[in-house]
């Protein structure tokens, strides 16, 4: 008796991790080149927060009241890479990351609002770029400032809403699209981009992140020299995202007693 109720135990804990599978999927990772190889290109990965709302919860950023995230894509990380897929990362033993010098600052409303990071607890997103810059960023030929301005500029060049809204793609919770119609509407406006999807306990496809190959120099789109595992059924959703579906229960670290977000100190700057 004991030996079958052990059994359906496991059984049942076998069927709720796949549901979190299913739900929240592993992250695979690109196997990964030694730290003193040389990187080829850049791979700027953008996130649909729609998708990212609907498979988990989701949390207003700390500095939500000043910069509210943008209703888009979002910016994920931008990795450094060879020509064969794998990932060039940790190439110096130390890091110094520092928004506070040269033009960086000016560049804060675009962090906040375009480069949040919507998980919870509540956060500023300052970690995330801090970790993109060491981790990949020094990898790169570009210095900090320009590694940014590089991410910004082709995000924007991407304009992923409008290409895909030229092409009658809309965020919808009842209209799916065909894989073959997103891939269209990014050729048909010169961009080489990987599609990965998010995938539902029923199987369905959610939209989830586009990635760009970049040139090394950060100033444009390059032809994918390698391909990544398809994630996306045939048809896929493309959920909606509004800034009312962000959990506001937060400990706002930036929040003054007049409740207007406060610049960051060196403090938080210089990590």
């Amino acid at each position: 008796m004991a030996a079958k109720s052990r059994s359906k135990t496991i059984s049942l804990l076998a069927l709720f991790i796949g549901i979190l599978c299913l739900y929240f999927p592993v992250k695979t990772t690109a196997a990964v080149a030694k730290s003193d190889a040389a990187a080829d290109l850049l791979y700027l990965t953008l996130v649909w927060p729609g998708t990212f709302c609907y498979s988990g919860q989701c949390c207003m950023p700390t500095t939500a009241e000043a910069y509210p995230p943008a209703n888009d894509f979002l910016i994920e990380e931008m990795k450094t890479m060879d020509q064969t897929g794998k990932i060039i990362q940790d190439c110096n033993e130390t890091c110094r990351f520092s928004i506070n010098v040269g033009p960086m600052p000016s560049l804060i409303p675009d962090l906040y609002s375009t480069w949040c990071n919507l998980t919870c607890p509540c956060n500023n997103g300052l970690p995330n770029w801090k970790n993109t810059w060491c981790t990949y960023g020094q990898c790169s030929q570009l210095n900090q400032t320009d590694f940014f301005i590089a991410v910004f500029n082709m995000t924007t060049k991407a304009n992923l809403l409008n290409v895909f809204q030229d092409n009658n793609i809309v965020p919808s919770s009842s209209a799916s699209y065909k894989l073959k119609e997103i891939n269209t509407a990014l050729a048909n406006n010169n961009l080489s981009a990987h599609v990965e999807c998010a995938t539902k306990t029923d199987g369905a496809s959610l939209l989830s992140k586009i990635s760009f190959c970049i040139s090394a120099d950060g100033l444009s789109f390059i032809n994918c020299p390698f391909d990544i595992k398809q994630t996306c059924n045939s048809e896929l959703w493309f959920y909606p995202f509004n800034i009312n579906q962000l959990d506001t229960e937060c400990d706002y670290d930036f929040v003054g007693s007049g409740g207007l977000i406060k610049m960051p100190t060196l403090k938080h700057l210089a990590m």
